[in-house]
């Protein structure tokens, strides 16, 4: 059995899911279970609802309304069949409409208001391959994934979720139909629903080939794989053809687009080899990640962050003392912040994050005992590769690689895993770093 995710690209124009039903087509031998996400551009779309007036809340349902019409409208010229999809849709956006004009929405609502796009992209797919002779059924993941109750980027719940997958789904597939999953969505357990978070479709695959048990996920895209770096930043940029699962979790939770960060978690758990595969190039042979990656590159990509915050604290009651750090990732938890890099001292910590949301409340709480400063304006830099650090003269290429661009570096993390090395350098200089990184270190060793 495997697991086929398709995302917004590969499900919003009718070549496209034309290919789709080709790419399952070929895949029945092996059960496939499908998992699509929301049409391209209907999920900001949906999210920019409760900020705007009536009127223009009644002309975004519009837009959203045409962008499934128009595709339906393509993919059938059969106007009964075209009537009977658009009817669903229709009673899904009288829904949406009804909790948009709700007073008070919450993370909670916001949750159910922007499920509405797997439900309505699902509906289209399997009858997509139906008419394709592919016997399909839409499954609508809150009755598969059990969650906790983080709204906007909830987390699953292992025993609850696996029993519900392999009692729905598995009947399924033995009767030869391929399940159509709603990616992104989940529900809590007492019925609420929420979403993974941001590119969560890829999430839902790797979850539930984890329940499953499956031979591969495949996580269809409309780029050729994982580069090297960034090809719309760096034209020399190349296709990998294998990487590992460390070198894959470095490179989804430091800046590269292509993963969900947390896509591959449960499938390196249970070993479960992931392809990243294109839909605008279907016959690529795409990315292979696996638990150890055959290549013997030491840097196998760059990959970088526009926008990171440095947090500098400094305390000389951090000399010899016990706890100290305890007390500082404390406040950081306590404000539900997550901590990208930390580089420490004998009397000082610096660490990067990601975003401010809830960053003023933590620095309050930290200079209650120590002095904390936040520096704006920069970004981050990572090289990634396992056995990066086992030559002597890598870290000294890469700082003078900057010193002739004339790039100053803020901070360096280098870890003990020997996976990754970072760098904090000014926004501005980002794609300068990036490119001649790229281009004079890792093109160099191949």
């Amino acid at each position: 059995m495997i697991v086929a995710k398709f995302g917004g690209t590969s499900v919003s124009s009718k070549e496209r899911v034309l290919t789709l039903c080709n790419i399952v087509g070929t895949e029945l031998g092996r059960q496939p279970v499908v998992v699509v996400s929301a049409l391209s551009g209907v999920t900001d779309l949906l999210l920019s609802l409760p900020v705007l007036s009536k009127s223009k809340v009644g002309k975004t349902i519009r837009v959203i309304k045409n962008l499934h019409k128009n595709l339906v409208g393509k993919l059938w010229s059969n106007k009964k069949l075209q009537q009977e999809i658009m009817q669903f849709i229709d009673s899904q956006l009288e829904d949406l409409a009804k909790l948009t004009f709700r007073d008070n929405l919450t993370k909670e609502s916001l949750d159910e208001l922007v499920s509405y796009g797997e439900i309505m992209s699902s509906h289209i797919i399997t009858h997509a391959l139906r008419s394709k002779g592919i016997e399909a059924a839409q499954v609508i993941a809150t009755d598969l994934i059990t969650t906790n109750n983080n709204f906007g980027s909830a987390d699953f719940l292992l025993q609850p979720s696996k029993r519900n997958i392999k009692r729905i789904l598995p009947p399924i597939i033995k009767m030869g139909v391929v399940p159509v999953v709603t990616g992104f969505i989940g529900s809590t357990k007492g019925g609420r629903v929420t979403t993974l978070g941001r590119g969560g479709s890829d999430y839902t695959a790797s979850i539930i080939g984890f329940c499953l048990k499956a031979s591969e996920i495949q996580i269809w895209t409309d780029v050729d794989g994982i580069f090297t770096a960034d090809p719309r930043l760096v034209e020399n940029a190349r296709a990998l053809q294998t990487v590992s699962f460390k070198e894959a979790s470095e490179l989804a939770a430091f800046g590269a687009r292509v993963l969900h960060p947390r896509t591959i978690r449960p499938a390196i758990k249970a070993g479960i080899p992931v392809k990243v595969l294109n839909t605008f190039n279907p016959k690529n042979s795409g990315t292979l990640i696996e638990e150890k990656s055959s290549s013997i590159s030491y840097i196998k990509a760059v990959s970088f962050k526009r926008k990171t915050f440095l947090v500098n604290i400094y305390a000389t009651e951090m000399l010899l003392q016990k706890g100290f750090l305890a007390r500082i990732f404390k406040v950081f938890a306590k404000n539900a912040i997550s901590v990208d890099l930390v580089s420490v001292s004998e009397v000082s910590v610096s660490v990067t994050l990601d975003d401010n949301e809830n960053l003023e409340n933590a620095i309050k709480g930290i200079n209650e005992f120590a002095n904390a400063s936040v520096v704006q304006g920069l970004g981050m830099v990572s090289l990634i590769g396992e056995g990066i650090t086992t030559s002597t003269r890598t870290i000294k290429k890469i700082f003078d690689i900057l010193d002739k661009e004339k790039i100053l570096t803020r901070m360096v993390s280098l870890g003990a895993t020997d996976i990754n090395i970072s760098i904090v350098v000014e926004s501005e200089k980002i794609e300068q770093a990036v490119k001649a990184l790229h281009d004079r270190l890792l093109l160099k060793q191949s």
